[in-house]
């Protein structure tokens, strides 16, 4: 063997004991030596998939169940491009990626050589590390291999997480199909690491406390609120959510649930879960009633919202208000950000609850009978319908899912409707979705690698735009154990954009906005080999639903809608429970 093919042995195996064990790759010539000595390392789990973007996304919807990086291999040239709307997507979202990216000697670049760009440090500020490896050199000590992958995979696994890129330069030939050349005197240096099962340099996780000054301020800060409000953003898999929960039981505040924190799905039926609140943005959206009840400190522990309206009620409030994440970044899309706490979400909600004095906000019970309004509401208006409506159906699938399976939500309306109207509910879930960038691309492959990653039956709840952009990705189903149900919401177009004014411009909204195709995705499931099912009313797509879960067997459910009859549809909801809110709050 060729020393190209030793030092990505090397590679290989000192990622695999840092817990690197899944390798998504991209074939290519250039990456034959990292392919071999990934397909020879017993312990390494190898993924294929001819399409670098969607590879990408799907190792980072696999690092995002998992918490620990996925490796990407490619080839050189604009096979390392095809990455980066998954790069951006990591790094936005802070998951741990790890991109071994083949490239071209340092003497081919700029000589328009094939298949030859820069590729040194080409995702730019979206990396949290990056390094340009030498081609393989006798001269160069195979400890210093070591001990770089040992540093890209602590970059990408600690705080802040994200991707971190090794290209790794080849030279020719990639491959020896000489006699074998013994190699022991170069690789002596490492015979003490070759007796061991561990990294060659072992990093100490980094742990960020906060200081028991800073937790006497907020308590203190809590003590002096009189509406006190908990919401709960994008939280990671592993995160301690019961704690938070806890923390909201000891306040006395209600905790304001994003979809994407899993709290909705966390030990609903206990008495600390009693303040959870899911369906705050159907009626934060009324006026009224963000004004009459605007709280005077907020705690927000993890990510981003997907409620327009609670950003809304963030920034007309007057607040106090305290975020709290795992990173470092900017987290302030309205300006109103008073105090910012970098700490593990979890364990600051534990320490914070620690002799806290229990403070019952006056929003507490205002929020719970404004749930218990709109829970009514969507409870009886699903009953009444059999008619296939998308809200409707978001509300279905949450409600029928098996327990300790995973959901995976599309961006656009998906996640939105899932927001306003999956309700809280016993099961364990497992929520997904790329809300780092917000983008649609993607889509399948991540949900995909998250299935992979949890190694739990997934379903994906998907726009027919989203599917079209990753439609080549069905392929990787074939690659994971679980059944995998896929739900595309097929409504012809950008349904999302018939709730934004450019709606009104009647003259360009049809052909440059809404998009519509006139495609069906029969042919596809056809091509992949996947069951499909088209129900035409709700009773219909209960059945259907069920029959995929029950089966074992992935499938495509297709439900076909009409963009403006169901932003009629929502609008009447939103219309329905502001009405009945008005009538609880303000008509007494």
């Amino acid at each position: 063997m060729g020393l190209n093919h030793v030092w990505s042995s090397l590679i290989i195996e000192e990622l695999v004991r840092c817990g690197v064990t899944t390798f998504c790759i991209s074939p290519g010539s250039r990456s034959t030596p990292l392919v071999i000595a990934a397909a020879e390392n017993i312990r390494a789990r190898t993924v294929v998939h001819t399409d670098e973007r969607g590879a990408a996304f799907y190792a980072t919807g696999c690092a995002k169940a998992t918490g620990r990086p996925t490796a990407l291999i490619c080839t050189s040239g604009t096979a390392v491009a095809n990455y980066f709307p998954a790069v951006i997507e990591a790094s936005q979202s802070t998951v741990p990626l790890l991109i071994l990216s083949s490239d071209r000697p340092v003497e081919l670049r700029d000589t328009r050589s094939p298949q030859t760009i820069n590729q040194v440090n080409i995702y730019g500020d979206y990396l949290r590390w990056h390094f340009d490896l030498p081609a393989p050199d006798t001269d160069i000590s195979p400890s210093f291999l070591l001990t770089t992958v040992d540093q890209a995979v602590y970059r990408a696994a600690n705080r802040p997480a994200g991707p971190v890129q090794i290209n790794c330069q080849f030279r020719e030939p990639l491959i020896s199909i000489q006699e074998e050349q013994c190699w022991d005197k170069y690789l002596s240096v490492l015979d003490p690491w070759k007796k061991m099962n561990r990294p060659f340099t072992t990093y100490a996780t980094s742990q960020s406390t906060t200081s028991v000054e800073d937790v006497d301020r907020i308590r203190t800060m809590i003590s002096c609120s009189k509406n006190g409000l908990l919401i709960a953003g994008q939280l990671s898999e592993g995160t301690d959510k019961g704690a938070i929960i806890g923390l909201a039981s000891d306040l006395g505040w209600p905790l304001l649930a994003d979809i994407n924190s899993g709290i909705r799905f966390v030990n609903s039926a206990s008495e600390s879960a009693h303040n959870v609140i899911a369906h705050y943005d159907l009626y934060l959206r009324k006026e009224k009633f963000r004004k009459e009840f605007s709280p005077d400190l907020i705690l927000h522990i993890g990510g981003m919202p997907v409620s327009k309206s609670l950003n809304q009620y963030i920034e007309e409030s007057r607040a106090e208000y305290i975020v709290v994440d795992n990173h470092p970044f900017r987290q302030d899309p309205m300006f109103r950000v008073t105090q910012r706490i970098e700490t593990n979400p979890g364990r600051f909600a534990l320490l914070l609850s620690e002799g806290i004095q229990k403070n019952t906000s006056l929003l507490t019970g205002i929020f719970r009978q404004a749930e218990e309004i709109s829970r009514i509401v969507i409870r009886d208006s699903v009953s009444a319908l059999d008619d296939i409506s998308e809200w409707a159906l978001s509300h279905i699938i949450f409600e029928s899912v098996a327990d300790e399976s995973a959901i995976f939500l599309s961006n656009s309306l998906p996640v939105r409707e899932a927001d306003a109207f999956a309700a809280i509910s016993d099961k364990h879930l497992a929520i997904g979705c790329n809300r780092g960038a917000n983008g649609i691309d993607g889509t399948i492959a991540s949900a995909i690698g998250f299935a992979s990653g949890l190694n739990r039956p997934t379903t994906l709840l998907v726009g027919d735009l989203a599917v079209l952009h990753d439609i080549n990705s069905l392929a990787l189903i074939k690659k994971i154990e679980e059944p995998f149900t896929l739900v595309v919401l097929n409504n012809d177009g950008g349904g999302i954009f018939s709730f934004l004014p450019v709606a009104q411009l009647t003259e360009y909204f049809e052909t440059f906005f809404a998009t519509p195709h006139g495609l069906r995705f029969n042919k596809a499931a056809e091509l992949f080999g996947l069951p499909y099912e088209s129900p035409d009313s709700l009773s219909s797509f209960r059945r259907a639903y069920q029959r995929a879960i029950d089966s074992g067997i992935s499938s495509i459910i297709e439900v076909r809608t009409e963009r403006e009859r169901n932003r009629v549809e929502l609008e009447m909801m939103w219309k329905k429970i502001s009405e009945k809110i008005e009538s609880q709050f303000f008509n007494s």
